[in-house]
């Protein structure tokens, strides 16, 4: 009987003890997309750098949608920006279209994005204005914010131009999608002026690295 006892206690002690320790739940790896970004190029003949983290730099992005009623496909342009809130200079690509049936999808999906960026790698883009941003081929256009704060952009009507991309990677984390890219272009960008009219900046030698994000 006194076996009984005894065993009991102990298989008592054992439940509460194993009972009581606390199991660490250890969360699984976070991946986190490396993002980095950077401008450099000369702006009418002057060297212009902007670099990520320096003077409030650092890479946006707004994806603009124009939907149409399926089965006509819809088209999406991703922006890439450079820009610092403490800086008035900044630099803006636009590019596009990728079209999609938003019928079937109500943004483009993430084979489309991965598709439409990685295609468009190596080969030249032309400059395009995003009102003509509609048709089968995709194009780019380059907008630029002086240190007065006025915006310039790349005119295909004043002059053509293309540009060349290079997908550095594609990548996923909680944060989103990303194609990581460099674009390479000497351009020219144009300012109406109310007085002086059609005033002209030329971009050259510049080279864009940043992303667009789904």
């Amino acid at each position: 009987m006194q076996k009984k006892i005894v065993g009991f206690l102990f298989l008592s002690l054992v439940f509460v003890f194993t009972s009581c320790i606390k199991h660490e739940v250890i969360p699984p790896p976070n991946s986190t997309v490396d993002l980095n970004c950077s401008f450099q190029g000369f702006i009418n003949g002057t060297n212009a750098e902007y670099t990520q983290n320096v003077l409030g730099y650092n890479c946006y992005n707004e994806n603009l949608y124009y939907n149409n009623p399926s089965p006509t496909l819809s088209n999406c342009l991703y922006t890439a920006e450079i820009s610092s809130v403490q800086q008035s200079q900044k630099i803006k690509l636009t590019f596009g279209p990728l079209k999609w049936d938003a019928g079937v999808s109500l943004t483009p999906t993430l084979t489309m994005f991965n598709d439409f960026h990685s295609s468009n790698s190596g080969v030249q883009v032309p400059l395009m204005d995003i009102g003509a941003m509609t048709g089968t081929n995709p194009g780019v256009q380059i907008e630029y914010w002086d240190s007065y704060g006025d915006r310039w952009e790349t005119s295909t009507a004043d002059a053509p131009g293309v540009v060349n991309f290079t997908i550095l990677d594609q990548a996923s984390d909680n944060t989103g999608d990303y194609s990581l890219f460099e674009c390479s272009f000497s351009a020219t960008v144009f300012r109406q002026d109310p007085n002086q009219g059609l005033l002209n900046m030329t971009l050259n030698n510049c080279k864009f690295r940043g992303w667009f994000k789904r």
